[in-house]
């Protein structure tokens, strides 16, 4: 059998893509789980539906802060004569899969909104939100180490 020789920035990317389409999932669960089985009355779900909605925009703003953190924690530790502490890959790693957990969290709550008020169309914004937030927090945009160094220099 081959083994397959992934870069911990190719597992880093394949992660993305399945953070991807854990989101276009969750927008397609609304659809399938009201199709029948509910009644079309939904309850009174304005106040749940305003906080739910500030969780989303409290999560996006949060998704942010966090890359944000991550990235200067990742930038000192890159820095020679860096205190001891995680690596640079390790801290990339972690920031990345919890930034884009965050912004997840977007098409969770409109998961929530849409089978709460049992209308399916209410998962759209949300998930459209989380996708851009994971676009915004792709990889690319992450301060990458430096390539590893037994690279030849060409000396």
């Amino acid at each position: 059998m081959a083994e397959i020789n992934a870069t911990p920035l190719d597992k880093l990317r394949i992660i993305w893509i399945a953070f991807f389409a854990a989101v276009c999932v969750y927008a397609l669960v609304p659809w399938f789980a009201l199709r029948d089985g509910l009644d079309a009355a939904a309850p009174n779900t304005e106040a749940m539906r305003l906080g739910l909605q500030a969780g989303a925009i409290g999560a996006a703003m949060a998704s942010f802060l966090t890359r944000r953190r991550w990235s200067k924690l990742i930038v000192a530790a890159a820095q020679p004569g860096a205190a001891p502490g995680p690596d640079v890959l390790t801290l990339l790693q972690t920031g990345c899969i919890v930034t884009w957990l965050i912004s997840e969290v977007v098409a969770l709550v409109g998961l929530a909104v849409a089978l709460v008020t049992r209308h399916a169309v209410e998962v759209v914004p949300y998930a459209a939100a989380a996708l851009f937030l994971l676009y915004m927090h792709r990889l690319a945009l992450w301060p990458l180490p430096p390539p590893a160094s037994g690279a030849s220099d060409g000396a």
